[in-house]
């Protein structure tokens, strides 16, 4: 941010401050929304405890459809707030929160998607296989943790979680640390200040929060080793999927908070793993890191002479002679074999200019 012309320390923070807004007007009409379709639908039983969704709803129970779908769009709302924050107070083109190139690199996004996908599905395969042969011992997932429609829970989840994940990206490795980056020089402060906050935005254990903290450290640090957040987004997305179409399939227990030292070993090691493969990658095809300088404005010249075509001559050609063809000149014997304007006993040197046409 700080290679904009335009940039001033307040910036930065009004831009947090305008995305706070739009967020709390975006939520607010969401609430709406979600009070109009539950009296809608349940009418009277609202204030019923033993209503399955009010139930669901107070419990947070996101094997619950409705709940789930709300928790998902209250998130996926952070992509119109940051990029419209942005739009208005960010630097030029508005495509540098994505990327240092002014855009989102597709062809680099799916690559570190595709890898992605690989490793986690070693990972998850690897995970099932151990419990299904008793090394690990599988963990008992309560009725009421599982969809009832198993089928519709995972279309839910292929719908809504890249944006989900995508969102919490722009907003947190997109805006905060380009916000933190152009007050704080060393890139460090960019990378762990915002974690606090992005941890504190999910209810585990302990393990679980130190295992949230350091996923966010990994894709700070890959957001600023390659330039952009496609990276720290395919991560995201991959891992947010696989758990929740676990969750669908009823191998995971979604609603879990609970977590171990040894489960958090296990994850903090793969995530280093994928962090090094993608970086591996990204230096192989030689990814771009910075922006490098702005791009000086072309301002158009508001005043600029009138055309006026000119005969073409040579450059030792006089400015009144006709255009030379490139052929020898010839004169009728009438006419003098010498210049028109100088005169017998006239020095040349003396005449600068010729005289007026009529003279």
């Amino acid at each position: 941010m700080r290679r904009n012309s335009e940039y001033a320390w307040w910036r930065p923070l009004a831009l947090l401050g305008t995305a706070v807004g739009f967020y709390v007007v975006l939520s607010i009409i969401l609430l709406v929304g979600l009070m109009i379709v539950l009296f809608s639908s349940l009418g009277s039983q609202l204030d019923d405890p033993s209503n399955p969704i009010v139930g669901a709803f107070e419990s947070m129970n996101m094997a619950d459809p409705f709940v789930f779908l709300f928790t998902m769009l209250s998130l996926i709302a952070l992509i119109p707030v940051a990029y419209l924050a942005y739009l208005f107070l960010g630097p030029r083109p508005v495509g540098l929160l994505f990327s240092v190139t002014g855009k989102i690199r597709w062809r680099w996004l799916g690559l570190c998607a595709g890898i992605c996908l690989v490793l986690y599905a070693l990972y998850f395969g690897i995970s099932l296989g151990l419990e299904a042969t008793g090394v690990v011992a599988s963990v008992q997932i309560p009725p009421e943790n599982l969809p009832a429609k198993p089928l519709f829970f995972a279309l839910l989840v292929i719908l809504l979680v890249p944006f989900q994940a995508a969102a919490e990206e722009l907003v947190f490795r997109g805006l905060l640390m380009q916000s933190l980056g152009s007050w704080l020089k060393h890139p460090l402060f960019a990378i762990l200040l915002p974690v606090p906050l992005f941890t504190a935005g999910h209810l585990y254990d302990i393990y679980g929060l130190l295992d949230v903290a350091f996923f966010a450290i990994v894709a700070g640090y890959l957001t600023w080793r390659t330039g952009g957040l496609e990276a720290a987004i395919a991560v995201h997305v991959i891992n947010n999927v696989g758990l929740f179409l676990l969750g669908a399939a009823g191998a995971v227990d979604i609603n879990s908070s609970q977590s171990s030292l040894s489960s958090l070993l296990t994850s903090v090691a793969f995530t280093a793993l994928v962090a090094y493969v993608l970086l591996v990658m990204a230096k192989r095809y030689s990814v771009q890191r910075t922006a490098g300088p702005e791009p000086r404005r072309q301002t158009p010249q508001l005043l600029q002479p009138w055309p006026i075509r000119h005969p073409a001559g040579t450059p030792t050609q006089a400015y009144w002679a006709p255009p030379h063809t490139g052929q020898e000149t010839t004169y009728p014997a009438e006419y003098p074999q010498q210049s028109p304007y100088s005169a017998q006993g006239t020095n040349e040197d003396e005449i600068k200019d010729p005289p007026a046409p009529g003279r």
